[in-house]
């Protein structure tokens, strides 16, 4: 039997500043539709990536003067480290400066050109830059953009523009065939009497002289690619990069913020019908964010950053927070009052403390606990197959309801029957029935927080299971082992300031490790057992950097150079006989050998970590490293059981060496 297939998309995010909670939401969003439809069983690919290209971009870096490619390197890192700080378990990130996208974005302008789809002249017509799109009179309030409060400009220039107007009918005939869909309801109408209103050709391109900062048209060098034609296609590109296309398009939902649907409805569907292929299936537009009831703006200083929210809060705390508080496809207020309300009541005090009891009932009574018939009073409360069509009509809020009901039905269970006062096999039957009803919650679950599902499973001691195994009776024995609570109540009389500080007591994150990679080996001038190291941290730092490394009685110089290792880089500088230190290098010895530290894929200066990456401290002393317990473990390093790791691989050693040496 062939899997049925699931491609999702979110919006590429632009890349004029940094991520914030409002693209967490998105991109949160779409990672729960991908987890849930793997739960099922399909087949599933999740694209996210950046846009990286246009007038915004240009300016921001003319003004922080640096070119735009390492501006939006450097705000593309940042996208990626927010979301594997969030979970995002996203199969590509697209970049729209990666090369295999520019060349594909080429050939398809060529294509429309070639068509007549694509046409020389002149495009008049107010501009706002903050939106990067020409807007209509009936657009503007007070001649103003509403959603950049700024006048826009009148703007008459030679540009290249796109046939859009020849589209109309089909594409009306689409939308109101429900052919290409667009939810919620009101959305779609919205769209229709756009499109009703009548579509005009729209321009494709600048002039490069004012920006540059773009795809140059390959029929004529003197003009770059306008940024919506150049992001649209990230869609296909994404899966053309994995060679995933013809197994994935088209997409099944895509994901995106109401400010961004016309272009999505219109241009984006017209250039798919212009160069032959498919449609997406669905568009799906979620509402306005705001943050204590204002628009979320850095004027008024209430963007907040996802990196503080996850150190205050955990991740799956604000996962659940983001997907519960506000119905999807709704305009919401974001407030952390209401967040550490949900995290108290709703994680801590119905569903952790469930866990606990039930977990603690059970490891303290049984040393294994068998199965029995299920407690019907219990199971009958539990509806999957309603929540799966929650899920199905996007309504993340009322799945997340139902699931924190039966959690509730539950907690009444142990208190009606009295858990507390049973023995033996009385109180094993009632055990199994509620362990089973546990189980089932951490996959209901697993799509809306995956941390905290592993985390029961590993308590319960069994695997994760897929939604064809939210059923009772599964299990033949369970034997448990208790660890620790799932979610750290807030103090809300004293709650976090909003303020991320770095933390008087040191920590692993305090710690600055990155991969280097050794250019150069001597030796010491003035000490026979030590070498000289020469490191290259790629664009970290311009020149080399030094270090004195007491490995030379266990490597050639031969087998050092070109290899990666891992450098303590904000180590105090120290002169060691004569010659300065500017770092230490990572090693493991069990008195007779020595190993290294390696990544051998990682990037030259990439940072080393754990999960959440936060700034290190300016400079660390060599005593407080030594306070920290990094392990060895199957040939890895481990610091409080969790793997070093690149972005690509953990962190490994050179040699064969036994578990629990430390690291020095």
């Amino acid at each position: 039997m062939v899997k049925k297939k699931f491609y999702i998309t979110t919006p590429v995010y632009y890349t004029n500043s940094s991520p914030h909670v409002g693209s967490a939401y998105t991109t949160i969003a779409a990672d729960v539709l991908a987890r849930w439809h793997k739960l099922k069983s399909e087949n599933v690919f999740f694209l996210t990536g950046t846009d990286e290209h246009g007038q915004k971009i240009q300016e921001v870096a003319e003004e922080k003067k640096i070119k735009p490619k390492e501006f939006v390197d450097k705000i593309a890192n940042e996208f990626k480290d927010v979301f594997r700080l969030l979970n995002i378990s996203n199969d590509n990130f697209i970049r729209t400066t990666d090369k295999q996208h520019e060349k594909e974005v080429k050939k398809i302008l060529q294509e429309l050109y070639r068509k007549k789809y694509i046409y020389k002249g002149y495009y008049e017509s107010y501009y706002c830059v903050g939106c990067e799109q020409y807007l209509t009179e009936s657009d503007l309030v007070d001649g103003k953009c509403v959603l950049h409060n700024r006048e826009p400009e009148l703007r008459k220039e030679e540009a290249y523009l796109f046939r859009l107007s020849k589209f109309q009918d089909r594409l009306l005939n689409l939308i109101k065939s429900g052919k290409y869909s667009i939810l919620p309801e009101r959305k779609r109408k919205e769209i229709v009497s756009f499109i009703e209103s009548g579509l005009k050709d729209i321009s494709i391109s600048r002039r490069k002289e004012k920006v540059y900062w773009g795809i140059e048209l390959p029929f004529d060098k003197n003009h770059t690619a306008f940024v919506w034609i150049d992001a649209f296609w990230n869609y296909i590109t994404g899966l053309k990069i994995k060679k995933q296309f013809n197994k994935f398009w088209p997409a099944d939902v895509q994901l995106m913020a109401n400010d961004i649907l016309r272009v999505h409805a219109t241009i984006w569907p017209a250039l798919l019908l212009a160069t032959g292929n498919k449609l997406p299936k669905k568009l799906f537009v979620h509402g306005y964010f705001t943050v204590n009831g204002q628009k979320m703006s850095k004027s008024l200083d209430n963007v907040i950053s996802p990196e503080y929210l996850v150190k205050e809060y955990g991740v799956d705390s604000l996962r659940y927070f983001l997907m519960r508080q506000i119905p999807f496809g709704q305009d919401g207020d974001f407030s952390e009052e209401a967040l550490r309300e949900r995290l108290n009541n709703e994680l801590a005090n119905e569903l952790g403390n469930f866990v606990s009891r039930i977990l603690g009932l059970s490891e303290r009574n049984f040393k294994s606990i068998k199965k029995y018939a299920v407690d019907q009073r219990l199971s009958s409360k539990l509806n999957v197959n309603k929540i799966s069509k929650f899920i199905d009509k996007f309504e993340l809020h009322n799945a997340l309801n139902e699931i924190m009901n039966f959690v509730r039905e539950c907690n009444r269970h142990i208190n009606q029957e009295k858990l507390w006062d049973k023995r033996d096999e009385d109180l094993e039957k009632h055990m199994y029935s509620l362990l089973e009803s546990i189980r089932i919650i951490s996959i209901l679950l697993y799509s809306f927080m995956p941390e905290t599902s592993e985390k029961i499973n590993a308590q319960l001691k069994i695997k994760m299971g897929k939604l064809k195994d939210c059923k009772f009776g599964i299990v033949k024995k369970y034997k448990i082992k208790k660890e620790g609570i799932l979610f750290k109540k807030i103090d809300v009389q004293n709650p976090p300031t909003g303020e991320v500080r770095l933390k008087d007591k040191l920590t692993f994150e305090d710690f600055d490790f990155r991969v280097a990679e050794i250019k150069g080996v001597k030796d010491h001038p003035n000490a026979d057992k030590l070498y000289v190291l020469l490191l290259d941290l790629g664009k970290e730092t311009a020149d080399d950097v030094q270090i004195v490394s007491g490995i030379k009685e266990h490597y050639k110089k031969e087998e050092l150079i070109g290899k990666k290792i891992i450098l303590l880089k904000n180590l105090k500088k120290a002169v060691i006989r004569g010659v300065e230190s500017q770092g230490m290098l990572l090693a493991v010895s069990d008195g007779k050998r020595l190993s290294l530290l390696t990544a051998p894929k990682g990037r030259n200066g990439e940072r080393i970590f754990i999960d959440l990456r936060e700034k290190a401290r300016d400079v660390v002393e060599i005593t407080d490293f030594e306070k920290l317990k990094l392990l060895s473990k199957n040939g890895k390093i481990i610091y409080n059981n969790e793997y070093l790791r690149t972005e690509e691989e953990e962190v490994k050693l050179d040699k064969k060496m036994k578990d629990g040496l430390r690291v020095n």
